[in-house]
């Protein structure tokens, strides 16, 4: 097997699979784009009208732009959407694995924004989603009109404890996966409260967790001096019992570094925002 990403050959065409058939099933009417960049092919779910306010959704790392289909869906009447799988993650882009350098990140990101947008358009970002936003917002700030960040790295230091404990569970076969995850991206609804999209959206992250190696590389906080040079609105949204992140000081720094950010500090969420679709929306049209 020549893609290391994939701890098989069998796994990774089991990931690939569930993308397609959901992608089918719950959006239907989602088209693709595909920009040809310096790293290779970089696509995008793409949904709403192209006369509508473009927005970009850039998801967290082992994930997939999938992942964005409940935002997609309440985004698609109000706004143009493309929502990118990011280069060596489990979508559909370039298995290419861009070193965690701010330059090198916004560059891939420009080459798509100009053959698939081509005009100054929001970009919100989850985790490291959020850290690839911030860099292009700040290499490129003409073209990033808002900048919304939910569990954004970048800000604060990452906590590694949670994640020794999360690889203890994961040995533990898929009950110790599920356990995991849950650890990890915690406290959530419980499982009634969740539509069957999101309900197949867990099935497919726990497949995804079994099958998919993510990058263990070091991503650095974004300096000062970069920051800076953001001139869009900056809407974040952090979970204070992130087990991921320290909530905490991000949020303190977003506010010290960025003037005029809309910060906010939730004291009962975790990692992954309970309610994203309508956060998004709401923070978009605001």
């Amino acid at each position: 097997m020549n893609d290391l990403r994939y701890r098989s050959s069998a796994g990774a065409l089991q990931i690939r699979d569930t993308y397609e058939r959901l992608l089918r099933r719950y959006l239907p009417d989602a088209g693709q784009s595909v920009a040809l960049t310096s790293i290779g092919e970089i696509t995008a779910i793409t949904a709403g009208s192209p006369t509508a306010p473009p927005v970009v959704l850039l998801h967290g790392s082992g994930s997939t732009a999938l992942s964005w289909a409940p935002t997609i869906l309440q985004l698609a009447e109000s706004h143009h959407v493309h929502a990118f799988d990011l280069p060596g993650e489990p979508g559909r882009s370039t298995p290419t694995r861009v070193p965690f350098a701010a330059e090198d990140q916004a560059r891939w990101v420009f080459e798509a924004h100009q053959q698939l947008i081509g005009a100054p358009a929001a970009y919100v970002g989850v985790s490291l989603g959020g850290w690839i936003a911030t860099a292009f917002a700040a290499h490129r700030p003409a073209q990033v009109e808002r900048l919304i960040l939910h569990s954004s790295s970048g800000f604060g230091p990452r906590k590694i404890a949670p994640l020794v404990v999360a690889g203890l569970l994961a040995g533990l076969g898929e009950p110790g996966r599920k356990r995991a995850l849950s650890y990890l991206t915690g406290p959530h609804r419980t499982d009634e409260a969740r539509t069957e999209l999101q309900r197949q959206l867990d099935r497919y992250a726990m497949q995804t967790f079994a099958h998919f190696s993510p990058r263990t590389d070091k991503l650095p906080e974004h300096p000062t001096e970069l920051l800076r040079n953001i001139r869009g609105r900056v809407t974040a949204t952090f979970g204070a019992k992130d087990r991921m992140l320290d909530a905490v000081a991000a949020a303190r720094r977003i506010r010290s570094t960025i003037p005029g950010a809309d910060v906010e500090l939730r004291s009962h969420e975790g990692h992954l925002l309970s309610d994203q679709p309508h956060l998004t929306y709401r923070q978009l049209t605001d």
